[in-house]
Formats: structure tokens, C-alpha cells, sequence
């Protein structure tokens, strides 16, 4: 990225616009200012202010632009249409896109060339008149244009203040003196109870405000600071990413919809998609970006969707890529897989399975084969429990994609992984670890509960229904964490490892009982009495020793509460670990046989 930090006047700006040399990318939002803002901004400039920064761009690649907002306020006429610019009309043509200040800029356009009336009001006659502000003997003014200016107003001024409109100051920047003062100054003067000479003071002050105005506010540099800037497109995209004075904060499927947008109306279309599929939201735009590009492309990495990805791809995959994408959610929904998709820890794991399903004989779960089905089961409980979408171990995450996404779409075809592919995947815990884990959204932690919830839906309970996930769902602690700093104290070993995920399930939330600061047994005997089958829900979470647990016995030993609960989820962890150490040994058929747990 090449960059330059030049100064450029108001009358720079506003001759590279006129000549088609600055553009608005087709992202940027619309223009919002009100009067007021325009009245206060070209007070500022007036008043040799700094009013910012402009940052321009000349992209390196293709994108959708458009121009200024010039329609009138409340018009309901179409916004400016975008077009689609390419990179050699960028580098050609010498044309550049606004960055950061369009809402500035536009401002600025709008009072001077456009359809905003801002009045400048000069100070009151009788200032301008004194000998303060004239010099009677030389005939002369005495003070500067932001001494004798006296602000900015969109309303039409009371009769007896002198006014021009911002609009008719730079109209009639280059004209004479005569036919500037016969326009604009002297009908306003003829409405004045004074006699000529003062009326010619006023006319000297006029004159000197249209002087001032062209070469201290229309030809000054130092008022805005431009910033140009040669950009590529991941430059430009890191841009938004992370800093706007505005406050925009853009991903890069914003800066693709701006690309692709005369070729496939995608915003357009994940409004369609949200209302049309059960399981497709905004949050699965940037995934379902990322899949076509690797569909198309053979690439998920931001520079290839960046560089490669165009309209004609979008419409060839989209429809397909949002409808799978809820298929294969739902599928793991109704088999159990997972609880609630929108907790899954890592939404790019979606790509792989997608990618398993597309290519599936007929597009259909039913024609996988069992063993399969057996892979791309470890496989996803697996890639959660080691983090392998978020950890630093197994590198770049768009690098797991693409060779997951290449495995998936071999099993589905019968070709199965090499026993390397699996030894990246670990199956390593241990008590102290899950101990310390303390996060309800930790990956370990979901893995875990998914994995429970795929052996036995888990049980309410204060009763022995389903817990429903289409409902609130609360995360529980088995030992309150009030009776923990009640009963061993707030310093107490207890209460600091209160949050363990060992002391934690997912329930619906328990009507009618205050846990509070209450000890297992207590609270436990309450639902007991809501619940025969107490024991039996507790058992679907995992717990251990239920009767224990319920006859108190853990009351004072929460340690060993801990302890026990490790040991009852332990051989869920086993069981994906002998899964693990049969795949890595090369050994794919009957996977869970001799798992039992």
C-alpha cells in the first residue's frame, strides 16, 4: 500500500467530483447529516478549524460505487445507483473512493453545489458599522472574515441581518464586483433604512467575504487533511475492519457485496434466505462466503474470496449453499449431534459437514454409510473437544478449513482419510484441567455436553421431561455458588472453583424453588418432591453418585462432589479417546466397537 497525506482544498475536492474522479463505495452508508451538523461544520471552517480527516482510496481491484446523495431532504426519489468500476478504470481514469469523512464530504457538496441552503450571517449592522470593525479614515475593514462573520443558519435570517447563501457565495465565486453585489447584496441592502455611504461599507464587507471565501476557504489546504491512499483489497478491508471515525465497522463480505453488487444483490438475498430457511441467519453469511469460494475457487483464505470471488459465482452456489447449510443444521438437530446450533463454538465447523452432505450420493444423510457416518461423528466432537477450530496448535483456521472441507468431500465419496489426518486430532484431559474450566461456552465444555446429549437427552429436574432447548435454558450450578461462600467462606478453595464446568448443568429454569444459598440435599429433597424421577434426571447429566448427592453426603466435600462428576463423564472421554488412538493407528472400521460405556 502506497500512501500520501497531501492537503487539498474544499475546491479540489469538490473539481474531482464534478469530474467523476471521487466516488462512494457501494457500502457506505447513507448520508445522515442534518442542517445543523452542515450549519456547525462550515463554522468550524470558517473559524480555521480543523475539521478532520478525508481518507481516499484508488482500489486495486473491481467494486461497486456511487455517487454523492444530492437528492432533495424527504424525497422519496431513488438513492444514487451504484455502478460497477473495475481496476483499470480505478488506475486509468485516476479515480478514487472516499474511505472515511463521506458524510463530511457530502455536507460540504450539498451547501455549496447541491440542494442545502445554509445562510452565512454577517455580525449586525451596527457591529459592522463601528469603529471597531471599519476604519473610516482609510476606508478600510479592520478585523478578518471570522471576526465579521457571525455563524451559520439554514432558517431564512430576520430582515434587518445581512446574508448570503453559502450556495450563492460560491456561485458567484468568480464573478465581478458589480454583478456579484446587483445579485445577491443589493436587494437585501434596498430593504435597509440607511443612507449610501453606510450601505457601501456594508457592500466593502461583502466584497471582502467573497474575497476571503475563495482564497481562505475555497483554495485553503490546511483545512483538511487527505489522506491518499493505492490500496489492495485486503488493505482496503483491514481498513474497515478496524478503525472508521464514524464508527462503521465493515467485514469483508460487506467490502464482497460492494464488489459483486451490479452481477448478485447479496444483501438482497440474505434477507431472502433468513426469512426462507429455519436454520440460516446473518451470523452464517461470512461461512456461506467462504464456501462458495471454496467451491469455486479452491481456496477459503480472505485473499482469494477477495481477489477471485465474483457475481457469477454467487449466482451459481448461493441458493444452494444457504439451503444445505440449514439442511445439514437441522439434520444435526434432529440426530441429536448438537443441542442448539447457535451455540455451536465455532460456525466455520458447518463448512466441512456441508461439504460431506453436497457431495453425498443424491444429496442425502440416508445414502451415507455407517462407518461414514462413524468418521464424520469423531470427527466433530472431536475438532470441538481439541479446539481445533480455535486453538493455536493447529494453525490458521482457513487452512483446517480447506483440508477438512477436502477430507469431507472424500469420506462422502468412500475415499477415507490417511491416519495422519486423524493423529492431529487429540483427545487429551484430565480432572485438574475440566476442574479449572470455569467458561459455560468453553469448546471443551460444549464438547462435552454434546456428547452427553447424543448418549441421553438431558432430563429437567423438577421434572422429568426434556429439557427444551426452543426454550430458556439456564446453565445450573449443583453446588450454589452462595452456599459455597456461605458455608466455606470467600476465600475458600470451594468458592473459588464455584464455576467449575463439573458443577454446572443445562436445565430449563426451576419453577417455585429459591436455591439461594441452599445445599444440594436441601433444594434436592424440595424437587423430590416435584420429581419421583430426580435421580433419573440427575443421571442424564452425568453426576455421579446421585445418591450422595441427594442424602448430602457431597454437602461438605465439594472436592469430592467434583471429583466423582469427572468420574462418571470420564468414560464419555475415553470412548472418543480409543476412537481417537484406533483412527491415528490406521483402523477406521467399526469404530465405537469395544467402546461401551
Amino acid at each position: 500500500m502506497s500512501s500520501s497525506r497531501p492537503t487539498k482544498s474544499i475546491e479540489e475536492l469538490i473539481t474531482m467530483y464534478d469530474n467523476g474522479k471521487l466516488l462512494l463505495p457501494e457500502f457506505q452508508r447513507d448520508f445522515k447529516w442534518p442542517l445543523e451538523k452542515s450549519e456547525t461544520l462550515f463554522d468550524s471552517i470558517f473559524k480555521d478549524l480543523f475539521i478532520g480527516s478525508l481518507i481516499l482510496s484508488k482500489p486495486q481491484f473491481d467494486l461497486a460505487c456511487k455517487k454523492l446523495d444530492l437528492r432533495e431532504r424527504g424525497s422519496k426519489k431513488r438513492r444514487p445507483i451504484p455502478k460497477k468500476y473495475t481496476e483499470q478504470q480505478f488506475e486509468i481514469d485516476d479515480i478514487y473512493t472516499i474511505l472515511d469523512g463521506q458524510q463530511r464530504a457530502t455536507s460540504i457538496y450539498r451547501t455549496l453545489k447541491g440542494p442545502d441552503v445554509v445562510n452565512l450571517l454577517f455580525k449586525d449592522v451596527n457591529t459592522l458599522l463601528s469603529d471597531e470593525f471599519y476604519d473610516y479614515e482609510n476606508k478600510r475593514i479592520k478585523v478578518s472574515y471570522d471576526e465579521y462573520v457571525d455563524g451559520f443558519d439554514s432558517s431564512k435570517p430576520d430582515e434587518k441581518t445581512l446574508f448570503i447563501s453559502l450556495k450563492d457565495l460560491y456561485q458567484a465565486r468568480n464573478d465581478r464586483e458589480t454583478p456579484f453585489l446587483d445579485e445577491y447584496i443589493n436587494p437585501i441592502l434596498d430593504t435597509f433604512s440607511l443612507d449610501n455611504e453606510k450601505k457601501e461599507i456594508l457592500r466593502d464587507f461583502a466584497i471582502q467575504l467573497k474575497s476571503d471565501f475563495n482564497s481562505s476557504i475555497l483554495k485553503q489546504k490546511t483545512l483538511i487533511s487527505v489522506q491518499l491512499l493505492d490500496m489492495s483489497i485486503e488493505k482496503f478491508c483491514l481498513y474497515f475492519e478496524r478503525s472508521n471515525s464514524q464508527g462503521l465497522t465493515l467485514s469483508f463480505t460487506d467490502i464482497i457485496t460492494a464488489k459483486v453488487y451490479t452481477e448478485f444483490n447479496l444483501r438482497s438475498e440474505i434477507d431472502k434466505a433468513v426469512k426462507t430457511y429455519t436454520y440460516f441467519n446473518e451470523k452464517l453469511v461470512d461461512s456461506s462466503v467462504r464456501y462458495i469460494n471454496y467451491v469455486a475457487n479452491d481456496a477459503v483464505t480472505k485473499k482469494s474470496i477477495l481477489k477471485d470471488l465474483n457475481g457469477t459465482h454467487f449466482n451459481k452456489y448461493w441458493s444452494n449453499t444457504v439451503k444445505d447449510l440449514s439442511t445439514i443444521q437441522g439434520w444435526l438437530i434432529d440426530n441429536n449431534w448438537l443441542f442448539n446450533v447457535e451455540q455451536i463454538p465455532y460456525r466455520s465447523m458447518l463448512l466441512p459437514i456441508l461439504s460431506f452432505y453436497q457431495n453425498l450420493k443424491h444429496k442425502e444423510f440416508s445414502q451415507a454409510s455407517q462407518k461414514q457416518l462413524d468418521l464424520l461423528k469423531f470427527w466433530f466432537y472431536g475438532s470441538i473437544l481439541d479446539t481445533r477450530y480455535g486453538g493455536a496448535r493447529h494453525g490458521s483456521t482457513n487452512v483446517v478449513i480447506k483440508e477438512d472441507c477436502d477430507v469431507m468431500k472424500n469420506l462422502a465419496q468412500n475415499k477415507f482419510p490417511a491416519n495422519s489426518y486423524w493423529q492431529k486430532i487429540r483427545i487429551d484431559y484430565s480432572f485438574d484441567e475440566l476442574k479449572k474450566i470455569d467458561s459455560k461456552s468453553n469448546a471443551k465444555f460444549m464438547a462435552l455436553n454434546y456428547y452427553m446429549y447424543n448418549k441421553t437427552p438431558f432430563k429437567n429436574l423438577n421434572n422429568f421431561a426434556d429439557v427444551s432447548f426452543t426454550e430458556k435454558v439456564d446453565v445450573h450450578h449443583i453446588f450454589p455458588s452462595d452456599y459455597l461462600e456461605s458455608e466455606f467462606g470467600k476465600d475458600s478453595a470451594e468458592f473459588d472453583f464455584s464455576d467449575s464446568i463439573l458443577n454446572k448443568v443445562r436445565i430449563n429454569k426451576i419453577e417455585n424453588i429459591k436455591i439461594s444459598n441452599k445445599p444440594p440435599k436441601t433444594y434436592l429433597g424440595e424437587l423430590k418432591g416435584k420429581n419421583k424421577k430426580v435421580k433419573q434426571s440427575l443421571n442424564t447429566h452425568y453426576m455421579g453418585d446421585t445418591k450422595k448427592l441427594i442424602d448430602g453426603d457431597y454437602d461438605l466435600d465439594y472436592f469430592g462432589f467434583l471429583k466423582n462428576r469427572f468420574d462418571a463423564i470420564e468414560p464419555l472421554l475415553l470412548e472418543l479417546k480409543n476412537a481417537s488412538e484406533k483412527l491415528s493407528s490406521g483402523i477406521s472400521d467399526n469404530l465405537w466397537k469395544n467402546n461401551k460405556l
